[in-house]
């Protein structure tokens, strides 16, 4: 998974590419299929901008990913009409169909592999801060109650 931004870049370039490979008549499947991976990008971190992680609202960074998402949600939405219009005009009705099953069949199998990959990568990361914090904070009340216990004379 890459952020919304780097995405859009990548659709930009793939759009740039299927273009020329359409007018000329060329295949196009690679091209599109970088978009695809782009659009499904960007449509995961619209999701996440929606449920921002923990550390994400503290650090306030999830206004500034969900400003991202969107901005880049509105231009691949430009892009796909784009992109939609084109392969229409070039294999008719049929053509598009069978580019939008593409497409949803790339969702998926992105949303199978690597946006759950980075989610385990989250949730690990965030029990291993939760438990050192909860160890740290054992460990505090711990010191704190040896040493009223050592004041009193208890030990």
């Amino acid at each position: 998974m890459i952020d919304p931004i780097s995405a859009l870049s990548i659709a930009a370039s793939a759009v740039s590419s299927a273009k020329t490979l359409l007018a000329a008549g060329r295949d196009a499947s690679g091209a599109l299929s970088k978009f695809a991976g782009a659009v499904s990008d960007v449509n995961y971190a619209a999701e996440k901008a929606k449920n921002p992680g923990i550390f994400a609202s503290l650090t306030g960074s999830a206004e500034q990913a969900a400003i991202d998402a969107f901005s880049a949600q509105k231009r691949m939405q430009a892009m796909r009409k784009e992109i939609e219009t084109i392969i229409q005009f070039q294999y008719g009705p049929s053509g598009l169909k069978e580019y939008k099953d593409t497409l949803r069949r790339v969702r998926e199998q992105r949303r199978k592999t690597e946006y759950r990959k980075a989610e385990i990568k989250e949730a690990i990361i965030m029990w291993v801060v939760g438990g050192t914090i909860v160890l740290a904070g054992i460990a505090g009340l711990g010191a704190v109650l040896y040493f009223i216990g050592k004041q009193q004379g208890k030990w």
